[in-house]
């Protein structure tokens, strides 16, 4: 039982060496220790502090992509009005065009039934003087000197223009 009784030098010399082993763990590894946990807790508040810079130019740069792709978007829709229309000036144009030239052609075309027109009464003039010519021949007897009777057959056909 010797073990288990208190000794009252073993009880200082165990508290001078207890003081002694703080006092040395103090100064041997408390102060290290103490240094490297509050440099380590350092790193990891830098670390935090860069990350959150790192978020917050990340967020910057997902708000400017963001933004990009909203005016290109914009831009895009903008081209498609645009190319839309454009073909549809361009429609426009081909049609008036195409419509002008259809005029163009029916004008040509009456001008061309006109002339031709004109033409065939010209010709039926003439065949109708000749006839009259030869017609009043025969119930005459006689002839008529041509330039005459062309003067009398253009005055008759001037009076028949006029009457109708």
């Amino acid at each position: 039982m010797e073990l288990l009784s208190l000794n009252p030098g073993m009880v200082v010399w165990l508290w001078v060496t207890f003081i002694l082993f703080a006092f040395l763990l103090r100064r041997v590894a408390w102060n290290p220790l103490m240094n490297a946990v509050q440099q380590r807790e350092q790193n990891i508040n830098d670390a935090i502090a860069r990350a959150e810079t790192a978020r917050a130019e990340a967020e910057k740069v997902l708000a400017e992509q963001q933004e990009k792709l909203a005016s290109a978007q914009e831009e895009l829709q903008q081209m498609m009005k645009d190319g839309k229309a454009m073909a549809e000036k361009a429609r426009a144009d081909i049609l008036a065009d195409a419509q002008a030239d259809a005029v163009k052609i029916r004008d040509r075309a009456k001008a061309d039934m006109e002339r031709e027109r004109e033409a065939v009464v010209a010709s039926l003039k003439k065949e109708v003087a000749d006839i009259v010519v030869s017609a009043t021949e025969k119930l005459i007897s006689a002839s008529v000197d041509k330039s005459k009777h062309q003067s009398l057959i253009d005055e008759s056909i001037r009076e028949f223009g006029q009457k109708n």
